[in-house]
């Protein structure tokens, strides 16, 4: 069980991350509720058409300030995130780049509720990896440009990706013998530089994410920016080959107390 130990012992620790108790506020970034429901990926058609693509498609957590760019905000398909509900357990159904909203769900087999983390309904899809090509790593960051420690997220395979990873398609082998699948965070200071890098294991070819687990970035101390990015053995052509899809959810951010 290597892929998940650190996970979930991980899992205690996302509430907070620091022994200071009183004098730090934490936050817990749910996308969930009304203030949310306006950047709800609605339908694959209105995704695709730009309809949330448009200039103030931009959201914004009141407590916190986190903040991320949406998938296209360079004005096509690049890395960022959509707020989406879309959640399956059918690989053969939803397991492709016209279903690449879909988190995977063991539970549902096709439905827009109670596919996030503890039940809830939405959360995030990042799209996107630094490669040859450019750096197209989504990221989350914090508006008022104030560092914060981001203490952890929960993560999750979307449909697409797991489809891939276990069955291949014409442009991805599977998974094979041996190989593997990591995902990453770096943070960033306000001045840019790098803070640090948490890497997870994704997958391997028995072994993948399938729930939503917790993942601890509490190491990358005060940022004021995390980037995440994909990277692994299966390749081809034109190198990593994977879909670089992947479901975040519940980033659990903690500041000083004022």
């Amino acid at each position: 069980m290597r892929l998940f130990a650190a996970a979930f012992a991980a899992a205690a620790m996302l509430a907070s991350c620091s022994e200071d108790g009183p004098s730090i506020e934490t936050a817990i970034v749910t996308f969930e509720g009304s203030a949310w429901t306006p950047f709800v990926a609605s339908s694959f058609d209105a995704t695709y058409s730009g309809e949330v693509a448009t200039a103030d498609y931009v959201w914004e957590d009141s407590a916190t300030s986190l903040t991320g760019p949406n998938i296209f905000s360079g004005g096509y398909f690049s890395g960022g995130w959509v707020v989406s509900s879309y959640n399956s357990n059918d690989l053969a159904a939803y397991g492709d780049y016209a279903t690449d909203l879909y988190v995977y769900n063991p539970t549902n087999e096709n439905a827009t509720t109670r596919g996030g983390h503890n039940n809830s309904d939405t959360f995030l899809i990042g799209y996107g990896n630094k490669s040859d090509w450019g750096d197209f790593r989504p990221s989350l960051k914090f508006a008022d440009g104030k560092a914060r420690v981001v203490c952890g997220c929960y993560v999750n395979s979307t449909c697409y990706f797991l489809n891939i990873a276990k069955n291949g398609n014409y442009s991805s082998p599977a998974i094979g013998e041996g190989e593997k699948v990591e995902i990453h965070a770096t943070g960033y200071d306000a001045e840019g530089n790098e803070t640090g890098t948490v890497t997870m294991l994704f997958a391997e070819k028995d072994r993948m994410i399938t729930t939503w687990t917790a993942w601890d970035l509490s190491s990358l101390g005060e940022v004021v920016e995390v980037k995440f990015d994909m990277t692994g053995d299966v390749e081809n052509e034109y190198g990593f080959a994977m879909p670089t899809y992947y479901a975040i959810d519940d980033v659990t951010v903690e500041w000083p107390a004022e």
